[in-house]
């Protein structure tokens, strides 16, 4: 009895398995560029007499500091001639004006200084590399934790760019070790080329699968995660059925490259490649265009640093227009946590897309040392019926009715609820507190914002309001590294209070339910709005 009703238990089992439905799945990722191989500069056949140059990404607090006058005196040791050069501009941007300098002053070789800092690391090499390009050999000093953004970052430039690897802190390194790294800073100065480092030509990523996965939704779901093309969180599998759904949501072509360069490693993205990701992120077909309209936006400004930073970006979205209502987006109660389809699903299409069509891997490339729990998706639509103000579209330049998508970065952290009593003030006294100056948005519940209204303010009196509330001691903000000192400023005494925030950098959207006057202050900024009507 017992071995019939056991046989019996096991055929049910075996039948049921033949049952379950089977994929197969799409590869999600984006495509990788050619690649110009870039050999590195000749070496120099020894440092007697020969000027190397420091070039530091950071003036203070990089993590090099002491580092710096330590391998300048190496080097005098050796019989090099050392000079410490600070760039003219942010790490991030290219310095023209460095690198004539550099061949002016016969420059022969350079150290490139990095810091404890990811973004800021990716660029010492990508500007090395184009310092060897140009003839000129030298290495990156880094740090040993980022390790994977340097090699990373190579592979992208094309060129094997020489580094050296400190640990941080570099005080708490044993004396040997320490000594050993200054050791091999000089010696990639000098240490002929190998055939890997002299490479020309032409390198080209081979191509992927068009089936990344195959197997049962359990099957699909493990071999997504394990290679690393979610966020962590079930999908659903892409299927060409799936997939080819999804694209009856826009008029554009399934080959259309949306995407020339999305970051952080600047790979190719088509419609078709939206679509698959749209489809693993619980997107619907009516969700294309809003889809569209972000990888639009996500490439307005290049936000390579904050995707790689040691910070903590995230990217909040805010859509305007009729689409929103036809979505069925949440703009009213808990606009901002989760619940609508619409709004989660949307916005958490935009980490996938960041994963799969920019290349982005925790611990790989984004090394956001504590992260920010907005990156699993902050999207949400303005209350604009119950909004005493124009739209944020309008306040952005579009015409009323247009549907449109503001895509802002920065997002680290936040104040508030405020809520019944709050003053207006407090809230500029808080943003005056964040620690970079780059901008603000205050989210504006209905209630609040037509109180304001009441008093007479516009949605621009009351962003001017802010502005000119959000100050602090000129003498304190000269401490600080991201703040940036106007000419104005440079004659008014350490006493004067002065306005943190550039002007034009702080806004203001109105989201949420009508049950009391309640704000947020987000340290998002520099908002990118494009159409959406456009990507139907």
């Amino acid at each position: 009895m017992r071995a019939a009703l056991l046989l019996l238990m096991i055929g049910v089992m075996t039948n049921s398995l033949a049952q379950a439905p089977q994929y197969r799945a799409l590869d999600p990722r984006g495509t990788w560029p050619e690649v110009m191989r870039i050999p590195l500069a000749e070496r120099l056949e020894d440092l007697r007499g020969k000027k190397i140059h420091l070039i530091l990404s950071w003036d203070l607090e990089s993590g090099f500091d002491t580092t710096v006058n330590d391998l300048a005196d190496a080097l005098r040791k050796a019989g090099a001639v050392p000079s410490i050069d600070h760039r003219n501009v942010r790490y991030s941007e290219d310095d023209p004006q460095l690198w004539a300098s550099l061949k002016e002053r016969s420059a022969d070789g350079f150290l490139y200084i990095a810091a404890a800092s990811s973004s800021t690391t990716s660029y010492a090499f990508k500007w090395s590399a184009k310092l060897e390009k140009s003839g000129l050999p030298g290495a990156v000093m880094a740090f040993d934790q980022l390790a994977s953004v340097g090699e990373t970052t190579s592979l992208r430039e094309g060129a094997r760019v020489r580094s050296v690897a400190f640990s941080y802190p570099t005080s708490a390194m044993p004396v040997a070790d320490y000594a050993q790294a200054i050791a091999q800073a000089l010696a990639a100065l000098t240490r002929p080329l190998t055939d890997a480092e002299q490479q020309t030509g032409t390198y080209r990523p081979p191509a992927n699968p068009d089936i990344a996965a195959e197997g049962d939704l359990a099957a699909v779901q493990q071999a997504f995660y394990a290679q690393g093309f979610t966020d962590g969180l079930p999908i659903i599998p892409p299927t060409e059925g799936n997939v080819a759904a999804m694209l009856k949501g826009t008029h554009h072509r399934a080959d259309e490259v949306v995407a020339k360069v999305f970051y952080p490693e600047g790979l190719q993205a088509t419609v078709r490649q939206v679509a698959i990701n749209a489809v693993m992120a619980g997107c619907l077909p009516e969700h294309m265009p809003v889809l569209l309209a972000t990888v639009e936006a996500f490439q307005k400004f290049n936000l390579n640093s904050m995707l790689r930073s040691t910070n903590s970006f995230a990217f909040m979205q805010v859509v305007n227009g009729p689409i929103a209502t036809e979505l069925k987006m949440n703009a009213g109660v808990n606009a901002v946590g989760p619940g609508n389809q619409a709004n989660a699903a949307m916005g958490r299409a935009l980490r996938l897309f960041i994963i799969n069509l920019g290349g982005g891997a925790p611990g790989v490339n984004i090394m956001a040392v504590i992260g920010n729990n907005a990156g699993y998706g902050f999207m949400f639509a303005e209350n604009e019926a119950q909004s005493p103000w124009e739209s944020l579209s309008v306040a952005q330049g579009f015409k009323p009715g247009d549907s449109t998508l503001t895509l802002f970065s920065g997002g680290w952290a936040h104040a508030g609820n405020y809520n019944l009593g709050s003053k207006f003030e407090r809230v500029a006294a808080d943003i005056a507190r964040f620690e970079s100056k780059s901008g603000a948005t205050i989210i504006i519940s209905p209630q609040r914002a037509q109180d304001l209204s009441r008093q007479g303010m516009s949605r621009s009196d009351a962003i001017d309001f802010l502005w000119r509330h959000a100050t602090r001691p000129l003498g304190e903000l000269r401490q600080e590294r991201f703040f940036s000192e106007t000419q104005a400023m440079k004659a008014m005494p350490d006493s004067a209070a002065v306005p943190v925030f550039p002007e034009g950098s702080l806004h203001i959207v109105v989201a949420g339910g009508d049950a009391s006057p309640m704000m947020q202050a987000w340290h998002m900024y520099r908002p990118q709005t494009v159409s959406v009507d456009k990507w139907r």
